[in-house]
């Protein structure tokens, strides 16, 4: 037997998924199920277990260095000559009883999983190939790119080289991202997704540690120069691993050139790599929406809006889409992002039935364009959520599925559909499909820990938050900008287990300025009984614009997050009235 696993009771979420996590990496554990402090004897059972295992790993908290029968385990593994792995759950101070067996070995941390296995493979107890058996929590590895098996790529933001006046950064990443679309529907290549490939601009970090970062191989770099109808475009093809530029090269020409190049582009990556694509995947790579080059510039110029989401680029995407259709009134593209920025603007600014059903008509136009394409329908659902007509939107988020299943943007929709109308426990497999296709995305581990959570599924929470962590420790050591991520990450911290950390991660987030991020950060004050200090941050919300009513009111009167603990106190009191005051004001 491999490993024996000791730990107080309190913390068995954290130890079972410790444990199925292991098991998955092909080890043989031996944990009891519930929980040693919940033994009544000394089981001849936990004595043998200990004596034949080749690491005894402690679990380290507030809770197990008091616990009696982790310090008789402790003990008898030291007697033993056990080979001891500590592993901590949070920042503990050891006892004096603990510190004579723990004098001198270095500890890991519970959310550092592959420090982990090198401690164990330093005892001789190394991963191996077992496959996983049906039932396991875990269906994905901490780092599942170490073991995928296909090449990987990062497009990295383009250059922007036009000469000074010119601004064409929506053309420059609008090159980028359409890149990293058209070579996304190769099964064989795992390429990083849009958002955070282009996020990839504002980071100093650099290339070769973004590779260790996102355990990548091969990146795109490339600059574009756009005078007047003139365009340059300059790429070329890295292996970091190597330091070798496996090809670069230049076109010049005319914008109404821009199918062939981005055509070329893509080929010379999937020759650089030495992909063999499939017949269907050799069609979507040359795939046009439109052949209209100046209906296509307009569309690329809305998407990069439409990204921003704000009011002001909400309602230029509308204006440039329309145009985009008018030039080329058969453009399928132009008739959903246009859908698609009316209800992201209803779903942020403010519901809007006469848009909306504007937004709807365009869905449907879309579809009659090109039938069974899965974005369309997933713009549909957005659109029919919105209406509040929720069979009909999840008809459309299901239909999205069927038509493309294995496209984690479909998923994802129709997760969000399921965790918008408090369906958790339908939530969680869709989710879960999402981060298996893309792991990359934390905030989609972040949604599946919210739909545990209100599924009731505490063990699965804390599993999927202990995944979650590293990815957004990576996101947060290229952007440390992030409010939202730095909330997030705390909230993590604290279903994870780790209360000690997410109370020092809430200690640092006194800088944020936006409204919607400062009601987070009180719902995280609030979730870790610091509720003077959530009441204030809570105020600060509301100072900073924040204006979801239904929401506030809940937070106020919810006995579980403990506001209303402090019901009849003066700032209570006073943050109350002023949300009344606000309601007034809105329906007014």
């Amino acid at each position: 037997m491999d490993i024996f696993i000791s730990y107080s009771r309190r913390d068995s979420a954290q130890a079972l998924v410790l444990a199925e996590r292991l098991r998955a990496s092909g080890m043989e554990v031996w944990i009891d199920q519930h929980g040693i402090e919940a033994a009544t004897t000394w089981s001849t059972e936990i004595v043998g277990a200990i004596e034949e295992c080749k690491a005894f790993m402690l679990l380290l908290s507030e809770s197990s260095v008091t616990s009696d029968n982790v310090l008789k385990e402790l003990s008898l593994a030291s007697e033993s000559k056990r080979s001891i792995v500590p592993v901590e759950i949070s920042a503990t101070e050891l006892p004096r009883s603990f510190k004579y067996q723990l004098a001198g070995i270095q500890r890991a941390q519970l959310s550092d999983f592959e420090g982990i296995l090198r401690s164990l493979a330093k005892l001789g107890v190394a991963r191996s190939g077992t496959s996983r058996q049906s039932g396991d929590v875990d269906e994905v590895p901490l780092r599942p790119t170490q073991l995928d098996m296909r090449k990987s790529l990062i497009i990295l933001p383009f250059e922007d080289l036009s000469p000074a006046g010119e601004d064409n950064m929506w053309f420059a990443d609008g090159l980028a991202g359409e890149l990293i679309d058209a070579l996304g529907h190769i099964k064989a290549l795992r390429i990083l997704d849009r958002k955070t490939s282009l996020g990839l601009r504002r980071t100093t970090v650099p290339t070769v540690e973004i590779g260790k970062l996102f355990n990548t191989r091969y990146f795109v770099e490339g600059s574009v120069r756009k005078f007047g109808d003139q365009i340059k475009i300059s790429c070329s093809l890295l292996d970091i691993e190597t330091g070798d530029r496996l090809w670069q090269e230049s076109h010049k020409g005319k914008f109404e050139d821009i199918f062939e190049i981005q055509e070329s582009v893509a080929q010379k990556v999937v020759d650089g790599l030495k992909l063999h694509l499939t017949k269907t995947e050799k069609s979507l790579l040359q795939e046009r929406g439109t052949e209209n080059a100046e209906a296509y510039e307009l569309w690329v110029k809305a998407g990069e809006f439409f990204n921003r989401n704000t009011k002001e680029g909400l309602q230029l995407a509308r204006q440039l889409s329309s145009e985009a259709i008018r030039l080329d009134p058969g453009f399928r593209g132009g008739y959903a992002l246009k859908a698609e920025a009316l209800a992201s603007f209803c779903r942020s600014f403010g519901l809007d039935a006469v848009l909306l059903k504007e937004a709807e008509e365009l869905a449907n136009e879309a579809l009659r364009i090109k039938p069974k394409v899965s974005g369309s329908y997933s713009v549909l659902s957005e659109i029919y959520f919105l209406q509040n007509r929720l069979p009909e939107a999840e008809a459309a988020a299901i239909e999205a599925v069927r038509i493309d299943p294995e496209s984690f943007l479909t998923n994802f929709g129709l997760g969000g559909f399921y965790l918008n109308i408090h369906q958790h426990a339908k939530a969680i497999p869709v989710y879960e499909k999402a981060v298996r296709i893309n792991p990359e995305s934390f905030p989609t581990i972040s949604n599946l820990v919210i739909a545990c959570m209100g599924a009731d599924e505490e063990a699965k929470a804390a599993h999927w938050a202990s995944i979650a962590i590293p990815p957004y420790e990576r996101h947060l050591r290229l952007h440390p900008e992030d409010e939202s991520a730095r909330v997030y990450y705390a909230f993590l911290l604290f279903y994870s287990g780790r209360i000690a950390d997410a109370r020092e991660a809430a200690r640092n987030l006194d800088t944020i300025r936006d409204g919607l991020v400062l009601f987070n950060a009180a719902c995280l004050h609030n979730v870790l009984q610091d509720y003077a200090t959530g009441l204030r941050t809570f105020r600060k919300a509301i100072e900073s614009g924040y204006r979801n009513i239904p929401a506030m009111r809940e937070m106020l009167s919810e006995e579980k997050e403990g506001l209303l603990s402090l019901a009849g106190t003066p700032k209570y009191e006073e943050v109350r009235v002023l949300v009344e005051k606000l309601a007034n004001e809105i329906t007014a």
